[in-house]
């Protein structure tokens, strides 16, 4: 990537909260000016008020194209360029796969997947032509293995996967070259997404590693925003095992009831101590 004299704009999207807020705090800390949005207005202003003049909130609905396009050109007027565009925001329901309603599925989908294709392709056409630019896309580890209990979710971060390659792909083939996407997929996160999940055996497989802290995966984000990679897992040890089940399918199916135990452990244990 033929990277810009000065940071310009940035968007974080889900970025009222958690995660999302935390790496726009890292953007305004590089210099960008950058727009927070999330669904939830009082959360986003909030951000954005913490994080100082270069910041603002707006509220975006990631389904909605219009929306996401109106983001886009907001940080352009704001910054005269977009720089980066993070796509970060997603919802997790829990359980098997069949108890989750069609409304839980539609909005899964919608939210994680459409909702990065939504931004990346707002980004692609801004960066065009006008400096190149990064798009990171927050994955997860469940976007390249099998995860019980979290079946709709996982198909979710498959999508955001195979589309985010294919994208980097047909750009490559198209001859641009100073445009990168990186896909950035963590084990679970000790974010509000799990707060409330100590108790939820769906959410189980999220506990059976080391539960990161939000910091590991922004400085992971900090990494491949000065040096672009395609897939970063988060730790890479976890991403490793992920892609072995994915080779030997029979193999991870046989582990999962391991980890899964596991997983139950640390809740009991974090559950316990919150007590």
């Amino acid at each position: 990537m033929n990277a810009p004299a000065a940071p310009a704009g940035a968007v974080v999207t889900g970025a009222g909260r958690g995660l999302g807020r935390l790496i726009a705090g890292l953007l305004v800390e590089r210099g960008h000016t950058v727009l927070l949005t999330d669904v939830d207005e009082s959360a986003a202003k909030g951000a954005a008020a913490e994080l100082g003049d270069r910041a603002e909130a707006l509220v975006v609905d990631v389904r909605d194209e219009a929306a996401v396009h109106r983001a886009r050109d907001r940080i352009i007027a704001l910054a005269d360029r977009l720089d980066v565009w993070v796509n970060n925001a997603g919802v997790l329901f829990t359980g098997p796969v069949w108890q989750q309603d069609e409304d839980q599925r539609r909005l899964t989908l919608e939210v994680n997947a459409l909702g990065t294709m939504n931004g990346t392709l707002a980004a692609i056409e801004a960066m065009r032509g006008a400096g190149g630019g990064h798009i990171v896309n927050i994955a997860s580890l469940a976007g390249i293995t099998s995860v019980p209990g979290e079946g709709v979710y996982a198909a979710s971060k498959h999508a955001v996967m195979g589309f985010s390659l294919s994208a980097i792909a047909d750009l490559r083939a198209d001859k641009v070259t100073d445009i990168d996407i990186s896909c950035v997929c963590p084990d679970g996160i000790w974010t509000p997404m799990l707060h409330d999940r100590l108790d939820d055996p769906g959410a189980a497989l999220s506990f059976s590693g080391k539960l990161l802290q939000p910091a590991e995966v922004v400085e992971a984000v900090g990494r491949v925003l000065d040096r672009p990679r395609l897939v970063t897992a988060v730790p890479g040890w976890r991403g490793a095992l992920c892609r072995l089940g994915d080779v030997v399918p029979s193999l991870g199916l046989a582990t999962l009831p391991l980890m899964t135990a596991q997983g139950r452990r640390v809740q009991k244990r974090m559950l316990e101590e919150r007590r």
